[in-house]
Protein backbone atom coordinates (compact mmCIF):
# COMPACT_ATOMS: atom_id res chain seq x y z
CA UNK A 1 0.00 0.00 0.00
CA UNK A 2 2.85 2.41 0.81
CA UNK A 3 4.42 1.86 -2.61
CA UNK A 4 1.10 2.57 -4.34
CA UNK A 5 0.66 5.76 -2.28
CA UNK A 6 4.18 6.87 -3.18
CA UNK A 7 3.61 6.17 -6.88
CA UNK A 8 0.33 8.10 -6.82
CA UNK A 9 1.95 11.02 -5.00
CA UNK A 10 4.87 11.10 -7.43
CA UNK A 11 2.55 10.93 -10.43
CA UNK A 12 0.41 13.82 -9.22
CA UNK A 13 3.44 15.86 -8.19
CA UNK A 14 4.67 15.71 -11.79
CA UNK A 15 1.36 16.93 -13.16
CA UNK A 16 1.37 20.67 -13.55
CA UNK A 17 -1.09 22.79 -11.62
CA UNK A 18 -3.84 24.45 -13.63
CA UNK A 19 -2.40 25.36 -16.99
CA UNK A 20 -3.26 28.75 -18.40
CA UNK A 21 -6.66 28.55 -20.02
CA UNK A 22 -6.25 28.95 -23.74
CA UNK A 23 -8.31 31.19 -25.98
CA UNK A 24 -9.06 30.02 -29.52
CA UNK A 25 -11.73 32.07 -31.31
CA UNK A 26 -11.96 29.48 -34.11
CA UNK A 27 -13.31 26.98 -31.53
CA UNK A 28 -15.84 29.37 -29.95
CA UNK A 29 -18.88 27.48 -28.62
CA UNK A 30 -17.46 24.08 -29.56
CA UNK A 31 -16.45 20.87 -27.84
CA UNK A 32 -13.32 19.06 -29.03
CA UNK A 33 -12.50 15.42 -28.27
CA UNK A 34 -9.02 14.11 -29.03
CA UNK A 35 -7.85 10.51 -28.65
CA UNK A 36 -4.71 10.11 -26.54
CA UNK A 37 -2.86 6.91 -25.56
CA UNK A 38 -5.21 4.98 -23.24
CA UNK A 39 -8.02 7.53 -23.29
CA UNK A 40 -9.28 10.87 -24.47
CA UNK A 41 -8.88 14.61 -23.96
CA UNK A 42 -12.08 16.72 -24.05
CA UNK A 43 -12.25 20.50 -24.19
CA UNK A 44 -15.20 22.89 -24.18
CA UNK A 45 -14.96 26.50 -25.31
CA UNK A 46 -17.24 29.45 -24.45
CA UNK A 47 -18.77 31.64 -27.14
CA UNK A 48 -15.79 34.01 -26.81
CA UNK A 49 -13.32 31.17 -27.60
CA UNK A 50 -12.18 30.87 -23.97
CA UNK A 51 -11.44 27.32 -22.80
CA UNK A 52 -13.87 26.78 -19.91
CA UNK A 53 -13.72 23.01 -19.30
CA UNK A 54 -11.23 20.22 -19.89
CA UNK A 55 -11.05 16.58 -18.88
CA UNK A 56 -8.21 14.16 -19.55
CA UNK A 57 -8.99 10.48 -18.98
CA UNK A 58 -6.40 7.72 -19.32
CA UNK A 59 -6.53 4.04 -18.49
CA UNK A 60 -3.26 2.57 -17.24
CA UNK A 61 -3.63 -1.12 -16.44
CA UNK A 62 -6.47 -1.41 -13.93
CA UNK A 63 -6.39 2.31 -13.05
CA UNK A 64 -8.45 5.02 -14.70
CA UNK A 65 -6.87 8.42 -14.09
CA UNK A 66 -8.79 11.61 -14.78
CA UNK A 67 -8.00 15.30 -14.46
CA UNK A 68 -10.85 17.82 -14.66
CA UNK A 69 -10.31 21.56 -14.93
CA UNK A 70 -12.74 24.43 -15.17
CA UNK A 71 -12.26 28.14 -15.86
CA UNK A 72 -14.53 31.17 -15.88
CA UNK A 73 -15.42 32.84 -19.18
CA UNK A 74 -12.61 35.32 -18.59
CA UNK A 75 -10.02 32.54 -18.07
CA UNK A 76 -9.73 32.52 -14.27
CA UNK A 77 -9.34 29.05 -12.73
CA UNK A 78 -12.38 27.72 -10.85
CA UNK A 79 -11.39 24.12 -10.11
CA UNK A 80 -8.72 21.51 -10.78
CA UNK A 81 -9.44 17.93 -9.65
CA UNK A 82 -7.50 14.67 -10.04
CA UNK A 83 -9.16 11.26 -9.73
CA UNK A 84 -8.04 7.62 -9.71
CA UNK A 85 -10.80 5.07 -10.39
CA UNK A 86 -13.41 7.72 -9.60
CA UNK A 87 -11.90 8.65 -6.21
CA UNK A 88 -10.73 12.23 -5.79
CA UNK A 89 -7.02 12.34 -4.99
CA UNK A 90 -6.32 16.09 -5.14
CA UNK A 91 -8.38 19.19 -5.78
CA UNK A 92 -8.08 22.95 -5.73
CA UNK A 93 -11.04 25.35 -5.94
CA UNK A 94 -10.76 29.11 -6.47
CA UNK A 95 -12.80 32.20 -5.66
CA UNK A 96 -13.73 34.36 -8.64
CA UNK A 97 -11.14 36.93 -7.48
CA UNK A 98 -8.39 34.36 -8.17
CA UNK A 99 -7.64 33.39 -4.55
CA UNK A 100 -7.61 29.71 -3.59
CA UNK A 101 -10.85 28.77 -1.78
CA UNK A 102 -10.15 25.11 -0.88
CA UNK A 103 -7.39 22.54 -1.27
CA UNK A 104 -8.07 18.81 -0.89
CA UNK A 105 -5.58 15.94 -0.64
CA UNK A 106 -6.71 12.34 -0.28
CA UNK A 107 -5.37 10.74 2.89
CA UNK A 108 -4.02 7.82 0.79
CA UNK A 109 -1.43 10.34 -0.45
CA UNK A 110 -1.05 12.60 2.57
CA UNK A 111 -1.23 10.25 5.57
CA UNK A 112 -2.07 6.61 4.67
CA UNK A 113 -2.04 5.63 8.37
CA UNK A 114 -4.41 8.45 9.38
CA UNK A 115 -8.20 8.51 9.19
CA UNK A 116 -9.56 7.96 5.65
CA UNK A 117 -11.03 10.89 3.76
CA UNK A 118 -9.70 14.13 2.33
CA UNK A 119 -7.46 16.56 4.18
CA UNK A 120 -9.07 19.91 3.39
CA UNK A 121 -7.77 23.44 3.85
CA UNK A 122 -10.30 26.28 3.63
CA UNK A 123 -9.13 29.81 2.81
CA UNK A 124 -10.69 33.28 3.00
CA UNK A 125 -11.15 35.29 -0.19
CA UNK A 126 -7.98 37.14 0.87
CA UNK A 127 -5.98 33.89 0.70
CA UNK A 128 -5.64 33.35 4.47
CA UNK A 129 -6.07 29.89 5.98
CA UNK A 130 -9.39 29.65 7.88
CA UNK A 131 -9.73 25.93 8.76
CA UNK A 132 -8.08 22.57 8.10
CA UNK A 133 -8.68 18.91 8.86
CA UNK A 134 -9.82 15.56 7.49
CA UNK A 135 -13.32 15.43 6.03
CA UNK A 136 -15.29 12.32 5.16
CA UNK A 137 -17.82 13.53 2.64
CA UNK A 138 -18.71 17.23 2.73
CA UNK A 139 -19.85 17.48 6.35
CA UNK A 140 -18.23 14.80 8.55
CA UNK A 141 -15.09 15.94 10.39
CA UNK A 142 -12.70 13.32 11.81
CA UNK A 143 -9.45 13.70 13.72
CA UNK A 144 -7.83 17.04 14.56
CA UNK A 145 -9.27 20.21 12.99
CA UNK A 146 -7.72 23.65 13.29
CA UNK A 147 -9.57 26.95 12.98
CA UNK A 148 -8.02 30.35 12.29
CA UNK A 149 -9.13 33.95 12.74
CA UNK A 150 -9.56 36.49 9.93
CA UNK A 151 -5.82 37.21 10.05
CA UNK A 152 -4.94 33.52 9.60
CA UNK A 153 -3.82 33.05 13.23
CA UNK A 154 -4.72 29.77 15.03
CA UNK A 155 -7.69 30.30 17.36
CA UNK A 156 -8.98 26.78 18.17
CA UNK A 157 -8.33 23.07 17.77
CA UNK A 158 -11.13 20.51 17.82
CA UNK A 159 -10.82 16.73 17.81
CA UNK A 160 -13.53 14.47 16.36
CA UNK A 161 -13.88 10.70 16.69
CA UNK A 162 -14.36 8.26 13.79
CA UNK A 163 -18.12 8.84 13.81
CA UNK A 164 -17.67 12.62 13.47
CA UNK A 165 -18.60 13.45 17.08
CA UNK A 166 -16.71 16.31 18.74
CA UNK A 167 -14.67 14.87 21.62
CA UNK A 168 -12.49 17.82 22.67
CA UNK A 169 -11.76 21.46 22.00
CA UNK A 170 -8.87 23.74 22.87
CA UNK A 171 -9.11 27.52 22.42
CA UNK A 172 -5.96 29.47 21.61
CA UNK A 173 -5.63 32.98 23.05
CA UNK A 174 -4.62 36.06 21.07
CA UNK A 175 -1.19 35.66 22.67
CA UNK A 176 -0.87 32.19 21.07
CA UNK A 177 -1.14 30.35 24.39
CA UNK A 178 -3.43 27.32 24.43
CA UNK A 179 -6.17 27.30 27.03
CA UNK A 180 -7.48 24.30 28.95
CA UNK A 181 -8.82 21.49 26.80
CA UNK A 182 -12.59 20.92 27.02
CA UNK A 183 -13.92 17.36 26.60
CA UNK A 184 -17.36 16.45 25.25
CA UNK A 185 -19.75 13.50 25.61
CA UNK A 186 -21.19 11.81 22.49
CA UNK A 187 -24.42 13.84 22.86
CA UNK A 188 -22.42 17.08 22.61
CA UNK A 189 -22.61 18.04 26.29
CA UNK A 190 -19.44 19.20 28.01
CA UNK A 191 -17.45 16.99 30.34
CA UNK A 192 -17.49 18.90 33.63
CA UNK A 193 -14.53 18.78 36.05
Amino acid sequence: MHVRSFVLAATFALLSPVAAAEVNSSLAGQSVVTSIPGGEHRKEYASNGQLIYEVIEQKNGSELKATEREWSQDGKPLRDQEFVNGEQMRATFWYMNGQVREKHVNQALRDPKGPPGNYVEYFSDLGLLQASGVMQGRFKRVGLHRFYDERGKLKAEQTYDASGTLVSEKKIGADGVAGKEQGFYPDGSRRLP
